[in-house]
């Protein structure tokens, strides 16, 4: 345990016994519901959704097609769309969704080293329609996210700092912000894509595209930052747990094993214009095994990491997505195979 940057701005040590739930003063219960008939559809193994109007994508890897489309008005399964391949509008690895317009969304595709905008009018017709908006020379990128000015947020594994961005063309315009490391840790000992490695998360962009926040998915890290004029402020971090790892470039590679010590950090996140909705475990790994990517608790942060609400859930999710006026979320559940399910908030 170490160092915390209270929600409420102040910074003190924290007692081992400390966890998020104690910072979070506001706790409440909540119950699924299904208003979209799980046996009208099947899916694999979803890694992530987002809502685009009333349209719901999750992205699926272990399904004939990539996206699953729900009418989320009209609690309507539309289909599963996005084959895998080489050809025109094919996919070989897309890595997300990001919302882009209420017309298009995004999605990063890893091994074409390309940011696709995909047409949703057309998605929810049944066909797949996307232009390439940026292209990159490797697969250096883990995220990729548009910003107000036209340019674009990157995370992935770089030679030094944490944070990219680049241009419309793929040009570098700058690098930001360093991993935080434990103070036991030398910074010049460790190849920085090793960081990149123990330090994966997820990054989430405000509806405004001028904020952005980063959860680590090993350890307990939370931070908000903000785009201005080609250049990334820090405005909050929360610090409770490290990544716990060890490092392996035997062979060439790049590789930062977690340790049986680590623990699951941010399992997924969401934005919406007033608040951040992080899925959180806090587990230790080994203790999780087979469920390191399911949790009941989402911890809910306004865009000045102010602590509003902590809701405990009555089944374990793994993926996330809020309406825009934050009063419902959306969730994928193992119930027993993977369900869209629903919860009522009132935010």
């Amino acid at each position: 345990m170490i160092s915390l940057f209270f929600c409420l701005f102040s910074c003190k040590e924290i007692p081992k016994s400390t966890s998020l739930d104690d910072i979070f003063r506001k706790a409440e219960a909540l119950v699924h519901g299904n208003s979209i008939n799980p046996s009208d559809y099947l899916m694999g193994a979803p890694v992530k959704i987002l809502l685009v109007d009333s349209t719901l994508i999750t992205l699926d890897y272990a399904s004939e097609s990539f996206f699953h489309v729900f009418n989320i008005d009209k609690n309507e399964y539309l289909g599963n769309f996005g084959s895998k391949g080489l050809g025109p509008n094919e996919f070989l690895q897309p890595f997300s969704l990001t919302y882009f317009s209420p017309l298009n969304f995004l999605s990063y595709d890893l091994f074409d080293k390309s940011l696709k905008k995909i047409n949703v009018e057309a998605l929810k017709k049944g066909e797949i329609i996307y232009e390439k908006t940026l292209s990159f020379n490797s697969i250096s990128n883990i995220a990729v996210l548009p910003t107000k000015d036209k340019n674009y947020l990157c995370f992935g594994m770089y030679e030094s700092n944490m944070f990219k961005i680049k241009d419309s063309l793929g040009n570098d315009i700058g690098s930001f912000m360093d991993f935080p490391l434990e103070e036991k840790m030398n910074r010049k000992d460790i190849d920085n894509r090793n960081l990149a490695m123990a330090y994966q998360g997820t990054l989430a962009m405000n509806p405004s595209k001028d904020k952005f926040v980063y959860a680590s998915s090993d350890g307990t890290i939370l931070g908000i930052y903000s785009i201005f004029n080609n250049s990334i402020t820090q405005d909050f971090l929360l610090i409770y747990d490290y990544p716990q790892f060890t490092i392996d470039n035997s062979d060439g590679g790049t590789s930062s094993p977690m340790t049986k010590d680590a623990i699951s950090g941010f399992l997924d996140m969401y934005v919406t214009d007033k608040y951040i909705y992080a899925l959180y475990s806090g587990k230790n790994i080994v203790e999780l095994r087979d469920q390191t990517s399911e949790s009941e608790d989402i911890y809910v942060f306004d865009w000045n990491g102010r602590c509003i609400k902590h809701y405990n859930l009555d089944i374990p999710i793994k993926n996330i997505a809020v309406l825009p006026n934050n009063k419902k979320i959306y969730a994928i559940a193992n119930n027993p195979e993977p369900t869209l399910v629903e919860f009522k908030v009132n935010l």
